[in-house]
């Protein structure tokens, strides 16, 4: 193989990743997902209702809103997940209908239509005390880069310094970034 095959291979997996995250991916870092612990054991009936977004890496799918929270309630095999934001500019209210499903103490599959599919968990809850903070996790590696996602969920929507240094606290233990964490404004939302 040629040294101008290689780099125009190598060049064409950046363009093709540079792709993929420009559409789905958040953080595009050139290095592998560090190995995480999540939760266990995971109450999911704790879980249920609603959290606000305090904080998150940026998702193409939250661009251009402010007052996010999602909601999850339980239904008969699944957790249905509300996900709510209001457009900054317009102030109108955006929606988004997903589901979630358990597959392991901590480890959630999340799925909104539209997205592409999983079958596999991408919603890691690094840690949770489930009446104020938790620690939302995904990452996937594509070759020697992988795309991240990460939130801080409160359950005020203007949480204690504490509770948000504790959740902090957590992805620094992993050596996950904090810094590209962008905090979500909430103040005066709709109602």
């Amino acid at each position: 193989m040629s040294s101008s095959f290689g780099t125009k291979c190598l060049i064409f997996l950046f363009v093709a990743v540079g792709c993929y995250h420009s559409a789905n991916a958040q953080v595009f870092t050139l290095a592998q997902c560090p190995t995480v612990q999540v939760i266990s054991p995971f109450d999911a009936d704790r879980y249920l209702g609603t959290w606000y977004n305090n904080r998150n890496y940026f998702a193409i799918f939250q661009a251009g809103l402010d007052c996010i929270t999602a909601n999850y309630a339980k239904n008969s095999d699944n957790i249905t997940v509300t996900n709510t934001g209001f457009k900054i500019i317009k102030r109108t209210k955006q929606v988004a209908l997903g589901s979630a499903r358990v597959v392991e103490p901590g480890k959630l599959i999340v799925n909104f239509p539209g997205s592409p599919s999983s079958q596999t968990p991408n919603y890691l809850i690094l840690d949770t005390d489930y009446d104020n903070y938790a620690v939302v996790w995904s990452c996937s590696n594509l070759g020697p880069v992988s795309l991240r996602f990460a939130w801080i969920l409160t359950r005020a929507e203007v949480p204690t310094s504490t509770n948000v240094n504790k959740a902090l606290a957590v992805f620094q233990s992993y050596a996950i970034n904090v810094n590209k964490l962008k905090v979500t404004n909430h103040n005066n939302c709709p109602t």
